[in-house]
């Protein structure tokens, strides 16, 4: 379907009652990407209709998470409890075309006035009584009247395409509730006209509102944006994941240690299939090959394995000086005044490749250099020769305490002595790290420092008079 010249706005609209996870920052995503695409506006907008849950502190969390996300809106629109006025004036109007009318019946309360029938029978009250009523204070709710008789009614989805059903199929809808607030269902029309929302990119589940959002969007006179329902991401067990359900947080993922690159390069694969699979993306080099037509109606499953797989590449992403500083105290020991040793971000490249977040890189490095358990003690004696290996260790001056001079040394120790190499090596590594394998063993020396082998080497800090002068 080719685009016309109206200006692509797009907005993500959440309900500030909880943090934003996985779902909500796909939908988010998308509408991102579909705006920029159009080099059009994006917009963030908080649908508080529930004022008990709602919160500021959510709507707070919402925009740093997507701001680290890389996809921070372009506005920030006025929340729903702030437009009464507004609405209420959109009401009035609908009234006077005939298309609201106040409901008295006594269920409503301040409720949304459910009925079971589709034609609410205060629908024909005489205007008179209407007044009368109204005036005297009688509780009431206010409902969209749905065009009467055996009429064929058709909108169309972008994705789905023309989508047909009878309005005596759809009973009488609420606007406004007794207690005077406005519904989702009213609110969100009146919101995105004036906010001139060309696109509607939602969640599958918001389908059904899409009729009765129509006929409110004609009734007015006014045009429907393009409707875009994007299928909903489901767990493991195809369940909807929801914040209700305990779905993780985007500030979860980020406190974890994740990448905002992985996240957002793993969210656009799910149901968009020419997203890169290979390769960490940006948001504005995915919008610029973003196609809203190419997402695909089969429901896609959150997979933590494969959001690992983006996990990694955005590390590899990470120049290794940026990474060492991402360590912390684990480095703090490590570098120099101009920068961090060449051998620890050796160190830290061979342990890269395998951790998908910040976390596990620094919980893989931490295990590298950590203390064996016990000291390092062998099942039955330390090898005759480890007391040797130490003093002859202790002839590195300071200043050269560098994987290669280290591996110099232990290889030349090892032919003297005529030790095979496995023996030597895998005893040392026992010795000093309590583990059989690992990286290099010369570059985990030189990232613990003289003093650290030395002490884990003879299971007791050197003796200064060994020390070279």
């Amino acid at each position: 379907m080719g685009e016309t010249s109206v200006r692509t706005v797009t907005r993500f609209a959440p309900s500030p009652t909880g943090s934003l996870h996985i779902g909500g920052a796909h939908t988010a995503l998308f509408n991102y990407l579909w705006a920029k695409r159009g080099g059009g506006v994006f917009i963030l907008r908080f649908e508080d209709t529930d004022r008990a849950r709602s919160s500021i502190i959510y709507e707070e969390s919402i925009l740093r998470d997507l701001t680290w996300l890389g996809i921070a809106p372009d506005q920030v629109a006025a929340r729903q409890s702030e437009r009464g006025s507004r609405y209420a004036e959109v009401l009035a109007g609908l009234a006077a075309l005939g298309a609201a009318y106040p409901c008295f019946c006594s269920h409503s309360g301040a409720g949304e006035g459910r009925v079971e029938e589709a034609r609410d029978p205060c629908r024909g009250l005489p205007h008179d009584e209407r007044r009368g009523r109204m005036s005297a204070g009688e509780a009431h709710c206010w409902r969209f009247a749905v065009p009467e008789g055996d009429v064929f009614f058709t909108f169309r989805d972008r994705l789905r395409g023309d989508m047909t059903l009878r309005t005596d199929s759809i009973a009488d809808f609420v606007l406004a509730r007794g207690d005077g607030s406005h519904t989702y269902l009213f609110a969100v029309v009146v919101d995105d006209h004036d906010s001139g929302v060309s696109h509607v990119i939602r969640g599958e589940e918001h389908l059904s509102n899409a009729p009765k959002q129509e006929l409110i969007y004609r009734a007015l006179g006014w045009s429907a944006p393009e409707w875009v329902h994007i299928p909903m991401i489901l767990d493991n067990e195809r369940h909807k994941l929801s914040k209700r359900g305990g779905a993780i947080s985007i500030g979860s993922y980020r406190d974890a240690g994740w990448l905002p690159g992985a996240l957002i390069s793993y969210l656009a694969t799910l149901s968009w299939s020419r997203a890169p699979a290979d390769r960490i993306s940006t948001p504005l080099a995915l919008a610029r090959a973003f196609d809203v037509d190419a997402v695909a109606l089969v429901t896609p499953v959150h997979d933590e394995e494969r959001m690992r797989h983006f996990g990694r590449l955005s590390v590899a992403d990470v120049p290794l000086e940026d990474l060492f500083g991402c360590l912390g105290v684990l480095t703090q020991n490590t570098g120099t005044a101009s920068g961090p040793s060449p051998d620890m971000l050796l160190l830290i490249g061979e342990m890269r490749p395998a951790c998908a977040t910040i976390d596990d890189l620094k919980a893989s490095v931490a295990l590298s250099l950590a203390a064996p358990e016990g000291g390092g003690a062998f099942p039955g004696a330390d090898p005759e020769w480890i007391g040797d290996l130490a003093k002859r260790l202790y002839d590195i001056p300071r200043e050269d305490w560098e994987s290669e001079s280290i591996k110099n040394c232990m290889r030349s120790f090892q032919k003297e002595r005529e030790i095979k190499g496995r023996d030597f090596y895998h005893a040392l590594r026992l010795k000093i790290t309590g583990r059989g394998e690992g990286p290099p063993l010369a570059l985990i020396m030189s990232c613990l420092g003289r003093t650290a082998t030395m002490e884990r080497i003879s299971g007791a800090p050197p003796d200064a008079s060994l020390l070279p002068n």
